[in-house]
């Protein structure tokens, strides 16, 4: 068994699947929760957290939330002039993009702090069409900047549709049929951004600047943001 795993956590199917994944394979998960501004009703994932600690109980599951505003701002608004030139319209779904960014650096300053080497991730093919930070291209490039720490970062449910019949099979209730919920989760936080960028996505990106043009992009942007933004880097 592993000693720890460190989870990206909103509470969703998504996260929550990797967490049972990590029980698996863990002595010990931690439960890593990030918030900004943005984000409304953010102590749904409590619900969950509670849940799991019932099931597999509490000294193997550790909770850690954290605001991530000033590290957010920072990524997304740093050279922001020239990247609004070079990428256009893409610049404006990288919001989403920065968010997890920040998530990734606070990520891996904790694991230096908690000696973890292992980080899973919710991420999930069905929403890469209208998120970057879900593509297979921003998600490798992620995986670079991990292991340029000595650490590993992992989707481990990437390709599986629906997460939350799985989660079920491990007797969870709290997430059950949150994916037919669509818009407002009972289980994951509410960011106005999100909504505003799915709908960008959909209703303009894709159609009007080609599928695969988010997906080809993502990885070229994030690697270009990184050099960019190293300073804030850990």
């Amino acid at each position: 068994m592993i000693k720890d795993i460190s989870i990206l956590f909103s509470g969703g199917p998504d996260s929550t699947l990797a967490a049972l994944y990590a029980l698996e394979r863990a002595d010990r998960v931690h439960l890593l929760t990030f918030h900004h501004r943005y984000m409304s009703s953010t102590e749904k994932h409590r619900k969950v957290v509670k849940e799991l600690c019932v099931i597999f109980g509490d000294e193997r599951i550790v909770e850690h939330v954290e605001h991530i505003d000033s590290l957010f701002k920072k990524f997304y608004f740093t050279k922001i002039s020239k990247h609004i030139t070079r990428y256009r319209t893409f610049y404006i779904p990288w919001i989403c993009g920065a968010c997890k960014m920040a998530m990734h650096a606070k990520t891996i300053t904790y694991n230096r702090v908690h000696d973890i080497s292992i980080t899973y991730d919710g991420a999930n093919l069905e929403s890469a069409p209208y998120f970057p930070a879900q593509t297979e291209n921003y998600i490798e490039v992620m995986k670079e900047l991990h292991q340029s720490y000595g650490m590993q970062y992992k989707c481990p449910v990437y390709h599986i549709w629906p997460t939350d019949e799985e989660t079920e099979k491990y007797g969870l209730l709290s997430t059950k049929s949150t994916k037919k919920e669509r818009v407002i989760f009972s289980t994951q936080h509410t960011c106005l951004i999100g909504y505003l960028i799915h709908a960008h996505s959909r209703l303009y990106y894709r159609p009007f600047r080609g599928k695969d043009r988010m997906r080809r992009l993502a990885g070229e942007f994030l690697g270009q943001m990184i050099k960019d933004c190293k300073p804030f880097l850990p």
